[in-house]
């Protein structure tokens, strides 16, 4: 009986610890399990960021959103913790980008201690390192993107298609 009641204290705290999860915020709106695959040309995107904003409400402080997976599949979180989206019409940003590395960078992973030398190293690297959006920019933007979502009670899935793979420079801003 004592030992019983030993283990019944030690497990009991454990949990109540484990079972619960976080806590939302007292006044997050309720949230809907959401995933929205994203295809081009019927082909699942890997590694895609998903977005969902409200294009009237740019300020909407319950942000939605996440990364498909080897399926095309977003799993959508509000605030990047809490599973499921609020209810409501959002516009659905989408965007993917690829790095070409450097190979100065790849020869030599660190700028070179003289500053003359760091300077011209960081130089090429700048020149060398590209990067490419790989879906259409048209998606990138709240003000472009033509795709929404409505999210409403229950369980919601939708598969998004944003065309044929584009594999456009983006422009570095030059100081």
């Amino acid at each position: 009986m004592k030992r019983a009641l030993i283990i019944s204290l030690l497990v009991l705290p454990l949990t109540a610890l484990c079972g619960c999860g976080e806590k939302t915020p007292p006044d997050m709106p309720k949230l809907f399990p959401t995933s929205i695959t994203i295809t081009q040309e019927g082909t699942p995107v890997e590694g895609a960021s998903v977005q969902l904003l409200k294009k009237d409400d740019l300020y909407y402080k319950w942000l939605a959103g996440g990364t498909t997976d080897a399926s095309g599949v977003c799993t959508i979180r509000t605030m990047g913790k809490y599973t499921g989206a609020p209810e409501g019409t959002f516009q659905v940003v989408v965007y993917k980008t690829n790095k070409i590395e450097s190979e100065t960078r790849k020869a030599q992973p660190n700028a070179p201690s003289d500053p003359a030398e760091a300077a011209e190293w960081a130089k090429k690297v700048d020149e060398e390192e590209k990067e490419f959006d790989q879906i259409d920019t048209k998606y990138k933007s709240v003000d472009t993107t033509d795709l929404t979502i409505t999210i409403a009670s229950g369980k919601n899935a939708e598969t998004l298609e944003v065309g044929a793979p584009v594999n456009i420079e983006v422009k570095k801003a030059r100081l």
